[in-house]
């Protein structure tokens, strides 16, 4: 038991956005969304969800590392504000402590043949079925001819037939659109940051067009944002950096990691000249 009322959750390391968001909780900070075996997800007062998962790198830009997860908070109940803390039952969550961690990638123009190269000394895990049904195959000939050709209405008819496409917590076509994302905020940001009408109209599909978390990992990744494996292979700077983070991305989840790099492949073949 800490502090006689209950017992503290510790957090071990989060993103600067996240650790903004726990400090301006209001008393009544969300409640339980969802509850996993590794993760806990909250629906944050902002509407917006927050993870908890246990130690190691965050597997979701929204995520915060604690060093155990409370093994009783169902869906539906309540998170209260306490001082400094969050209470979910009888656990306490806090925060005072936890490490700084990066969670958005960092734009450079060079470097794309690394990753393309890394890609290509490996067999492709494979994908999920939806991205090969008739409707995933449209939507991403729609989408590498945007990244092609700088189109940015292509690039969205693509990306709005991703959304919600697959089945899954987050459907498989969110996360070849995670993947692809992930490449253009590393080698092609300024097209993005010229195109503005993209982030709005793949926000607006994304309200009803997937499920809750996967529409979170798309809001993030359109504003640059992603998990420490996808950082970790965006930002090698070797090519053993590059096959190691290729390696630990792609066995990830059912086929969450199979599917972000076929993603990745998309946008980078789109992208080489």
């Amino acid at each position: 038991m800490k502090d006689g009322v209950g017992r503290t959750i510790r957090v071990l390391g989060m993103g600067r956005s996240t650790r903004e968001r726990l400090d301006a909780a209001p008393r009544e900070a969300g409640e339980v969304h969802s509850a996993y075996a590794r993760t806990l997800n909250l629906l944050w007062h902002d509407g917006r969800l927050l993870t908890l998962h246990g130690p190691g790198p965050l597997l979701a830009p929204f995520a915060a590392a604690v060093d155990h997860l409370p093994g009783e908070p169902g869906p539906g109940m309540r998170a209260w504000r306490e001082g400094e803390k969050i209470r979910l039952g009888p656990f306490l969550l806090g925060w005072e402590q936890a490490a700084a961690v990066e969670t958005r990638l960092r734009p450079e123009g060079d470097g794309a043949r690394l990753l393309l190269a890394a890609l290509a000394s490996r067999p492709a895990p494979p994908a999920a079925a939806g991205l090969f049904s008739p409707g995933g195959r449209t939507a991403q000939r729609r989408l590498d001819h945007g990244i092609r050709e700088r189109d940015a209405r292509a690039f969205v008819e693509g990306a709005a037939g991703l959304i919600g496409l697959g089945e899954g917590l987050t459907p498989a076509g969110d996360d070849c659109l995670v993947g692809a994302l992930a490449v253009l905020s590393r080698h092609a940001a300024a097209w993005l940051a010229e195109h503005a009408e993209i982030r709005t109209a793949l926000a607006f599909a994304s309200e009803r067009g997937t499920t809750t978390l996967g529409r979170e990992f798309l809001l993030h990744a359109l504003d640059g944002s992603f998990s420490e494996a996808i950082l970790r292979l965006m930002q090698a700077r070797s090519a053993a950096e590059a096959v190691e983070g290729l390696e630990g991305l792609g066995g990830m989840g059912a086929s969450s990691g199979a599917d972000t790099l076929w993603g990745m492949r998309l946008a980078l073949g789109a992208l080489s000249p």
